[in-house]
């Protein structure tokens, strides 16, 4: 046997070896700058759907904050016509109560009573 005849053959193996080495290496590498684009696009898009439920959220939070609002100031309103009114209606019995206590009055009513009759 010849060396040549020997030395060809490794030769030949060791070139298809790295030929393989490099074409995997290669697809590889592409492979893994697909991968991490997608996921580079994937994250952008849920960090704006993230940003948009964000904003839905204190939009809503916003609305119920301002409904509140009102209807507390609904409620101040009530109590205070309320309050109102009650004082009025205090202050109306309390005159006509004292109005009754007058002699005056009482002599007035009694004449209109015996006119009736």
């Amino acid at each position: 046997m010849n060396l040549n005849d020997l030395i060809s053959p490794i030769v030949l193996s060791i070139v298809s070896g790295l030929l393989s080495y490099f074409a995997a290496t290669s697809k590889a590498n592409k492979d893994l700058i697909q991968l991490r684009e997608q996921n580079k696009l994937e994250i952008e898009r849920l960090m704006n759907q993230h940003k948009m439920d964000l904003e839905a959220q204190k939009q809503k939070h916003q609305m119920e904050v301002e409904k509140m609002e009102l209807e507390h100031k609904h409620k101040l309103e009530l109590a205070q016509k309320e309050t109102e009114n009650k004082l009025g209606s205090d202050m109306m019995s309390q005159v006509i109560s004292e109005m009754m206590k007058t002699p005056e009055v009482k002599r007035e009513l009694l004449r209109g009573m015996q006119k009736k009759k």
